[in-house]
């Protein structure tokens, strides 16, 4: 029996992975920043939220949020940040991390494609790369 039923998802989305122990990276806190302009660089909130039991953000964006190009001297781009903190998740391990958050900062030239960015995590190092 297949399920008719599809979640739409929202153009940006992120999975953690604890690559350590081999499971997600659940309840770890979010945030999503977008670069203002190309002047002041700015970066303002879109988004807070934390991972779920698979260690993804379904809410990340929703499913309708626009995003919108910025035209610069160079291009026509917008320019996006997550910040991960994960300390509280190390934490909840009795583990210390060396790294006490892990940005990921990365640029979108084309509004029309999904963005995912996959986290794989250990208390020593981290993985990052754009998902499909």
């Amino acid at each position: 029996m297949s399920n008719t039923t599809t979640q739409k998802r929202g153009p940006i989305t992120c999975h953690v992975l604890d690559s350590a122990r081999g499971i997600p990276g659940k309840n770890i806190e979010v945030l999503l920043e977008c670069q203002q302009n190309s002047v002041d660089k700015e970066w303002i909130t879109i988004s807070k939220t934390k991972t779920n039991e698979d260690g993804r953000c379904s809410d990340l964006v929703s499913p309708d949020y626009r995003i919108q190009l910025i035209k610069s001297e160079e291009d026509c781009k917008a320019i996006y940040r997550i910040t991960f903190f994960t300390t509280p998740y190390f934490k909840s391990f009795g583990e210390e991390s060396f790294y006490p958050f892990v940005q990921v900062v990365f640029q979108i030239k084309d509004p029309t494609q999904h963005y995912h960015v996959p986290l794989l995590i250990a208390p020593f190092s981290y993985t990052t790369y754009r998902g499909s």
